[in-house]
């Protein structure tokens, strides 16, 4: 054993201990076994300490523990089998749950599915495009409404090719959560994380082109390239 493995040790075994005979202690109480004249604090304490060592054990180290610590309250409380099976059993599933309280708790979140490879180079936000709204001069002409182009003929007819840039984006990972989803967008040696609905300009070898998430189905992201779309596989 390393030693960072004797300290995790050292830190973990009373640490298991001191619950392990908070819960036990409980259980005693509760179910006032503990009125024989025989019934002591310190059996009890080595009890729990022999079934936690035990515990430690690489095979059959949970079964030795759980028998040891039924026999050792069985002794300590002269109680019958019964009672002190059912403490046994409900201290080490209580502390089953403790253990998977604490090991939830130290993992956090695993839901993302956006993982950040090795060749994925440096991570970083993507930089949003705020959208300023300004009042047209008096007398200087507009464009038309989108409702008058999508009325004519010629301005559906009339539609961009995509983009020559669009072909240096790809997806390194995904998270979906509805509204709030999110990707990882690789462009050249830099990946930048960019959130749905967000707009950003990014640099490529051609210049600057506007990239905007637009939308995340099953199988495809759905980006904006300078006003052109483009879809990447999403898996």
């Amino acid at each position: 054993m390393t030693t960072h493995q004797i300290m995790a040790w050292f830190i973990k075994f009373p640490a298991q201990t001191a619950i392990l005979f908070a819960l036990v202690w409980i259980m005693i109480k509760l179910q006032k076994l503990d009125q024989n004249s025989e019934f002591h604090f310190l059996k009890l304490l080595g009890v729990v300490t022999l079934a936690s060592i035990l515990d430690t054990l690489p095979y059959a180290g949970v079964e030795l523990s759980g028998v040891a610590l039924w026999m050792g309250i069985k002794y300590v409380t002269r109680s019958p089998v019964v009672d002190a099976l059912f403490t046994a059993f409900i201290s080490s599933a209580l502390m089953f749950a403790v253990n998977m309280f604490i090991l939830g708790s130290l993992m956090g979140d695993l839901r993302s599915s956006a993982r950040h490879t090795e060749d994925s180079g440096p991570l970083e936000r993507a930089p949003r495009v705020q959208t300023v709204k300004t009042e047209p001069e008096p007398g200087v002409r507009t464009n038309p409404p989108a409702a008058a182009v999508a009325t004519n003929p010629a301005a559906q007819l009339s539609v961009k090719p995509a983009p020559a840039n669009a072909g240096q984006f790809t997806i390194k990972g995904i998270t979906r959560n509805g509204v709030k989803s999110v990707i990882i967008i690789k462009n050249g040696t830099k990946s930048y994380s960019l959130f749905l609905g967000d707009t950003c300009n990014l640099q490529t070898a051609t210049g600057v082109s506007s990239v905007k998430f637009e939308n995340l189905d099953e199988d495809w992201v759905t980006l904006n390239v300078d006003g052109n779309p483009v879809k990447l596989p999403a898996r």
